[in-house]
């Protein structure tokens, strides 16, 4: 689940089923016999002692499970989001450590057009976590995040390390809030054509996020990943050798930088705990954030110099997607599809220009939907009103959340005074 899916999430990264490992999204099917198996929808299986799945929450998908080891080919088109991987689940009885040593030589030919990962791929439980190790990627980098909390060299590429935050979003054990690990390779690797090999010494990516304060918990995936959102492409792994044991070691042999001042500032961003879902609320950010989450890889929090009433107001930083902001859960016991509710907002921009700057309706009837509350020309320096008196709320929508995004800019913003009522 791609980072960028947070508003359109992924890392690799809202739908009622993300993945297909939960609970009635997948078609299960057994050991192959040795034939090279063709899907076309939602499976998960095991093949020559590899595991394999195919999520997809809509369009075009081919899932070539080849016989004989790892291998499979995939292409895709007219999809949101696609996922393509063949590795090993696991109980989640043991950690890495447990597990032993852990890597994947890989050899892809790799032909996204648009925005796609190839990358190792996973979770584990206690805690949940979601990770990714990033090797190439088609138009975006992942994850969008404003700032690495440190770096680490291995396997002959430096990596970016990262953490994101999903909130209350579908993972394999539910809605949940959880964490995002990643590394992502500062520079493609070097390729012929379109084939790129390598290894990916996976156990050593994860001793490098314990010294960044990434913990992870008992493995429940590893896997090697072709993921594709709104883009098309195809790839074919003609090699994925899964390594997994011997004695594990804490690597001595990588080099690991940690960016404290990245871990502080990321700390001390409005991250903490599961939010609240919200009935009505008239908001101005005197106490604190409220309720208010980052969306996508910016930063939220609190600012005492600037605001339109009162004394503070809510600092939006480190935009690297038009589409991140500040979100706010609303709860469905209080907001009824059908029905007309009042949402306002203000927010100012000091970019040096004018920008547009827009509320949003987020909301999933089945998949993931965008809905304009309202938009608004913002000049620099100057607070402006974004507000709709009589906003319906669609027909089946649930999972709902209203933020504030400029569609386009990356200019840092502010948000003061938001309120939602009958």
């Amino acid at each position: 689940m791609m980072i960028k899916i947070l508003k359109k999430i992924s890392i690799a990264a809202a739908f009622a089923c993300i993945i297909s490992t939960f609970t009635g999204c997948s078609q299960n099917n057994k050991e192959s016999g040795g034939k090279t198996q063709v899907f076309h929808e939602n499976i998960t299986g095991t093949a020559d002692g590899y595991d394999y799945e195919l999520w997809k929450d809509e369009g075009d998908t081919t899932f070539n499970v080849e016989a004989g080891g790892g291998n499979f080919s995939c292409e895709w088109e007219n999809i949101n989001n696609a996922l393509f991987r063949r590795g090993k689940k696991y109980d989640c009885t043991k950690t890495y450590q447990e597990l032993g040593n852990i890597s994947i030589d890989y050899g892809v030919d790799y032909q996204p057009i648009g925005n796609s990962y190839m990358c190792v791929y996973g979770w584990t439980r206690e805690p949940l976590v979601e990770y990714y190790i990033v090797e190439s990627w088609g138009s975006w980098r992942p994850p969008g995040a404003p700032a690495a909390l440190g770096t680490v060299t291995v396997d002959g590429g430096t990596y970016d390390i990262y953490k994101t935050t999903r909130y209350e979003q579908p993972s394999i054990d539910g809605t949940q809030t959880f964490e995002q690990y990643w590394s992502v390779r500062r520079t493609k690797p070097d390729s012929s054509g379109n084939k790129i090999e390598g290894t990916i010494s996976i156990s050593k990516h994860f001793d490098a996020w314990k010294k960044c304060g990434l913990e992870l918990g008992k493995m429940y995936e590893v896997a090697l990943t072709i993921e594709g959102y709104q883009s098309q492409g195809k790839a074919t792994i003609y090699k994925n050798a899964l390594k997994v044991g011997g004695t594990y070691s804490e690597a001595n042999d990588i080099d690991v930088t940690v960016d404290y001042d990245a871990i502080a500032k990321l700390e001390s961003s409005v991250t903490e705990g599961d939010p609240t879902e919200a009935g009505f609320f008239d908001i101005s950010f005197e106490k604190g954030a409220e309720g208010w989450i980052p969306r996508g890889g910016s930063l939220v929090t609190v600012d005492k110099e600037n605001s339109s009433d009162g004394s503070q107001s809510l600092f939006v930083s480190g935009r690297t997607d038009n589409w991140n902001g500040a979100a706010i859960m609303l709860s469905s016991d209080t907001y009824k599809p059908g029905k007309a509710y009042k949402f306002s907002a203000k927010a100012m921009q000091k970019s040096g220009e004018d920008v547009t700057m827009k509320l949003t309706m987020q909301y999933n009837d089945g998949t993931e939907k965008y809905d304009e509350v309202a938009l608004v020309t913002a000049k620099s320096g100057e607070w402006v009103t974004l507000s709709n008196d009589a906003y319906v709320i669609p027909e089946g929508a649930e999972m709902l959340q209203l933020y504030v995004e400029s569609p386009d800019s990356l200019t840092d913003f502010y948000i003061d005074e938001v309120s939602g009522a009958e």
